[in-house]
């Protein structure tokens, strides 16, 4: 065999092992972490709707929207007087998320790692805390029951608007073919909260302590999120 001859077989060898070994480790092609599909959530933020859309390989969209309606019964003391409140709160909102996937290519759990970034927009932010005492008082020969002794209300709010968001989650992680699972932990940065205070009866007069409540509640601005869910794509895995 001649030397161009050993040079071209030589040439024509080595292309098919190439092949072969392309076709043995194909690309990966699909993004683990983002499918098109809709998903119920739920968390320390409320509950909602989430639609999931891939943006190529290694990036995602998430858009939804969440309601959060939270009520209880709180027992504290007012000085030296017990005390009964009922703590209400509403943070309803719209979002928008962008997820980068950094482990695409890996074949472990990390490749549904995400990294996330976006905002929120906030509708409703507000929580009232409305106070009596919890026991009747006696004035001499004279017992106040707690609604006439009067009732405190204090409002906190949050100014409607973008609040930027940052977290990390674990996302599209199968159940099946069609359902994932997905976790979220992150948090939104709010504004700066004003407060309103507001008294009856024998407790007007109070409001001359709302700019405390405000200033003790300056810094209350980070919002956690703790989310879980589960979502279902509309295009078998």
């Amino acid at each position: 065999m001649s030397l161009k001859s050993r040079t071209i077989f030589l040439a024509f060898a080595l292309l098919k092992l190439s092949s072969v070994q392309a076709q043995q480790t194909p690309p990966f092609r699909e993004n683990p972490a983002y499918k098109l599909a809709l998903g119920g959530v739920i968390g320390t933020t409320g509950i909602g709707l989430t639609l999931y859309q891939p943006l190529g390989i290694q990036f995602g969209l998430e858009v939804g929207a969440g309601l959060m309606p939270y009520n209880m019964q709180i027992v504290g003391t007012y000085g030296d007087y017990l005390t009964q409140s009922t703590a209400r709160a509403r943070l309803h909102n719209a979002h928008l998320m962008f997820g980068w996937v950094p482990f695409h290519g890996t074949e472990n759990g990390f490749r549904h790692l995400t990294i996330q970034l976006g905002a929120g927009y906030l509708f409703k932010a507000e929580g009232t805390l409305t106070t009596q005492l919890r026991d009747p008082q006696s004035y001499g020969d004279i017992e106040l029951q707690p609604e006439e002794i009067g009732t405190m209300y204090t409002t906190i709010n949050w100014k409607e608007g973008l609040a930027p968001y940052v977290g990390l989650g674990f996302s599209d992680m199968r159940i099946d073919e069609h359902f994932g699972f997905n976790i979220a932990l992150g948090g939104y940065l709010l504004s700066q909260p004003s407060v309103s205070v507001k008294g009856t009866a024998m407790l007007e007069g109070n409001e001359i302590n709302q700019p405390i409540i405000e200033r003790n509640l300056q810094n209350y601005r980070y919002l956690p999120n703790l989310q879980l869910g589960i979502a279902y794509s509309f295009n078998a895995y």
